[in-house]
């Protein structure tokens, strides 16, 4: 332990990104929707004609913070419906490709059923492959509701359990350090409902990095990294015998009536509003810069923005408009690099580019800056 000229306890500075950035180059900016729900997040089921529908969409920008603890109460659901019934449907259709659909997947072929998945997107051209990584709950859940509150603290325990266990595994999981000027409340409301799970915030009297004064918090949680956890769940589901089929549904009548499947999992995120007519689906644009991959950092960072050192970036974020254009803009991406440059002190301090937020009444969501997708 250090202790300065007060006897204050403090950390040597952790090394200092290197903010070098052409957003015109390709790859350098990306641009991705997180599918918001106004009233949380929809994990329920429906019996439509003879098809037995489970719907599992509207996670924000907490996808795959959430994914297995989702896929874990859709299976628990396949399960109640066959105790319930006897009726054992092996058949299984999952409608889409991104990190919910294929999580759903791998739990049910966990049962001994058969799965197709049904996308009109590859699973490396969704919005979870374009996902900034950390592990925490950007959607809040404090609802009157005790029944849903009891769900969201198994989802994120279930969720936080395989994700750690997943560690040198090959799925691009590890347990980090996330620096913080201020509380995360995505961290925070995890420490909330369930105590315990993740090891408890560490206040520093000064954040150790260069261009730093100020006081901040230390916390310690896993990075998902997009880039390889995708594509190993589709790997090991196209190893296991699932079929991706590319196809697009006009809506709710022509996925009834053209799947043979009788159990349909509704993963469709955005997709959602027009192919089930849910109204309450709000899309936000998030954009990321892309920096050239920087071994010598294994921290995460948070000041009204975020920066996630990965294995292929250096990624920066943090901006939330509401929008259904999933283009980026080089000088937002840009402005984000400078001004992520300006808080460690490398360049003249700018502001945060500017947010577009508009909060529907009554929508129950943390603030989506602490998103953890793009």
């Amino acid at each position: 332990m250090l202790l300065d000229e007060r006897g204050v306890s403090t950390l040597p500075d952790l090394p200092t990104p290197d903010f070098a950035f052409d957003p015109h180059q390709p790859g350098a900016c990306v641009a991705g929707l997180r599918p918001y729900r106004k009233n949380s997040y929809r994990l329920d089921k429906e019996v439509l004609g003879d098809k037995f529908v489970i719907h599992n969409y509207g996670h924000g920008g907490g996808g795959i913070t959430l994914s297995w603890g989702c896929a874990a109460k859709v299976r628990d659901m396949i399960l109640k419906r066959q105790a319930e019934t006897g009726i054992i449907e092996r058949e299984i259709a999952v409608i889409g490709a991104g990190v919910m659909g294929m999580t759903a997947a791998t739990l049910l072929l966990d049962l001994g059923l058969n799965v197709t998945i049904y996308s009109d997107r590859k699973p490396v051209e969704t919005t979870s492959y374009k996902a900034g990584g950390q592990w925490a709950a950007s959607i809040l859940e404090y609802s009157k509701d005790f029944a849903k509150v009891q769900e969201f603290q198994y989802i994120l325990r279930t969720a936080y359990t395989m994700f750690k266990a997943s560690i040198g595994k090959g799925f691009g999981v590890s347990e980090v350090d996330n620096y913080s000027v201020n509380t995360t409340s995505g961290i925070d409301v995890v420490h909330d409902l369930v105590p315990g799970l993740l090891p408890p915030r560490e206040y520093l009297q000064r954040l150790p990095f260069e261009g730093h004064n100020t006081s901040g918090y230390r916390y310690r949680t896993l990075l998902v990294e997009p880039p390889i956890f995708i594509p190993r769940l589709e790997r090991d589901l196209r190893a296991r015998g699932v079929t991706f089929v590319s196809r697009r549904f006009i809506n709710s009548t022509d996925v009834l009536t053209s799947l043979t499947q009788k159990v349909v999992i509704n993963c469709t995120g955005l997709g959602a509003k027009d192919l089930w007519n849910d109204n309450q689906m709000i899309s936000y644009r998030g954009q990321l810069a892309m920096l050239r991959p920087q071994v010598n950092l294994e921290y995460l960072y948070g000041q009204n923005g975020y920066l996630f050192p990965r294995h292929d970036h250096v990624v920066i974020g943090g901006t939330v408009e509401e929008s259904d254009d999933e283009v980026f803009d080089p000088e937002t991406c840009r402005g984000l690099v400078e001004y992520m440059a300006g808080v460690f002190g490398q360049t003249p301090a700018v502001p945060m580019p500017e947010y577009h937020v508009h909060h529907p009444r009554n929508e129950r969501l943390v603030d989506p800056r602490l998103s953890i997708a793009p």
